[in-house]
């Protein structure tokens, strides 16, 4: 046994020394091959991406397969969704409500508008009107005083002058009469004034045209003589013009009516479009409430989040899965790269943006890149000099060149050969 572990030791050493002889020699070929230097090889690499659900559930449907090549935004799997489709469909009919109440609050406002706008109206044609009754009342008291103080005084050529003064004058107080009941028969044809105004125009109407015709009559009686019932009956028209002049004065206190009833046509106007402002805020959270729900329920179907194969699946249908987990693993084929390591002697004028020109090892098939980044290696990568006089240390560069377009025989983890930089 003490003959034998010397033996052993010795095969060691003779092992260990001749390894470390052909290591040596093989850098020292690999270090002054000017191919191995200048047409490196790298292997082609991509990023790996994970696929989760944003919210947590029950997966009801998985879509794609190991292998399966997929787009971006196409749907891999979806989880259960009911509730949150009912919260979808609650927050559309609270919209629809909203609406509802914004289109009854504006009807509202137009009805509160229209109503202000003939009290309006009112307002004008009742002050215009009381005004002319005053005017109207007036006339005829003036015209009764003198049919009384000519019928008392009899009948004398002056006298007969005055009653032919009083029936004009009763005359223009009827076409005025006339003319204001047309006109309010006109405004109500159009829905301006009430019936009621129209019936107290009405009156005056029918009292203007009675006084003309007592106005009349007076004035032939005026030429043929005054009787006592005559003047009875003079005195009496007298005083129901006065009263017709209280009365048209008391009318217009109706004006102040008609102002009131428009200062509450403007608040109700006021009030209305307040309930469209407060139905509007209430669609809008309605529809903030219903894109909410929309959104979680968009959750629910897990897209892919870029072009590329599905490398490995973790979840299947039926089981529960939380928010994050990783559904499916995939590679991405959207953008692919190699990374070369060059020494410092190679890279000379090297930049990013340079077109480089590579071949596919297996086929042999060109392929063409861009420079996307030239950086220094670590320290480890530096070719230490030797005992030889001249030599100098030499350092690695990495070189990443992002692929345009690659053969369809190509895959990710395949070799390409550095051929060098396209001229031009």
């Amino acid at each position: 046994m003490k003959f034998i572990r010397p033996i052993i030791y010795s095969a060691m050493a003779v092992v260990i020394g001749t390894s470390a002889f052909l290591l040596t020699s093989k850098q020292a070929i690999s270090q002054t091959d000017p191919a191995n230097q200048l047409h490196p090889t790298a292997y082609i690499e991509t990023n790996e991406v994970s696929a989760s659900f944003k919210v947590g559930g029950r997966v009801t449907e998985v879509l794609v397969k190991e292998g399966e090549p997929v787009k971006k935004g196409q749907v891999l799997a979806r989880l259960q969704s009911t509730e949150i489709e009912a919260k979808v469909a609650q927050a559309k009919a609270a919209v629809s409500l909203a609406q509802g109440k914004i289109a009854e609050a504006q009807g509202a406002t137009a009805t509160a508008e229209a109503k202000k706008q003939q009290g309006i109206a009112g307002v004008n044609v009742t002050a215009d009107t009381a005004e002319q009754q005053v005017a109207q009342a007036q006339a005829a008291v003036s015209a009764a005083q003198a049919k009384v103080d000519g019928l008392h005084n009899g009948a004398r050529p002056e006298e007969k002058k005055q009653a032919e003064i009083q029936f004009k004058a009763a005359s223009d107080v009827y076409a005025i009469a006339e003319q204001n009941l047309n006109r309010m028969n006109a405004m109500l044809e159009q829905g301006l004034v009430a019936q009621a105004d129209v019936d107290k125009v009405k009156v005056s109407y029918q009292e203007a045209k009675t006084k003309r015709d007592l106005a009349e009559q007076q004035l032939n009686m005026a030429n043929q003589g005054p009787r006592e019932e005559e003047i009875r009956g003079a005195e009496a028209l007298l005083e129901q013009a006065k009263a017709a002049v209280k009365l048209a004065e008391a009318n217009r206190a109706t004006v102040l009516v008609r102002q009131g009833d428009v200062t509450a046509a403007a608040a109700a106007v006021q009030q209305a479009e307040g309930a469209i402002m407060s139905a509007q805020s209430g669609e809008q959270q309605a529809k903030a409430a219903q894109l909410e729900a929309e959104t979680y329920l968009s959750y629910t179907e897990l897209l892919a989040p870029t072009d590329g194969v599905v490398l490995s699946q973790s979840a299947q249908a039926g089981e529960l899965v939380g928010s994050g987990f990783p559904v499916f693993s995939m590679e991405s084929t959207e953008k692919r790269w190699v990374k070369f390591y060059l020494p410092e002697t190679a890279v000379a004028g090297l930049k990013v943006g340079n077109k480089i020109n590579m071949s596919l090892l297996s086929t042999g098939e060109k392929v063409e890149g861009v420079v996307s980044i030239v950086a220094a290696a670590p320290d480890f990568a530096i070719k230490k000099a030797t005992q030889t006089s001249g030599e100098t240390d030499i350092r690695s560069f990495g070189i990443k060149v992002e692929l345009n377009k690659l053969p369809d025989s190509a895959t990710t983890g395949m070799t390409l050969q550095w051929i060098g930089k396209t001229e031009g």
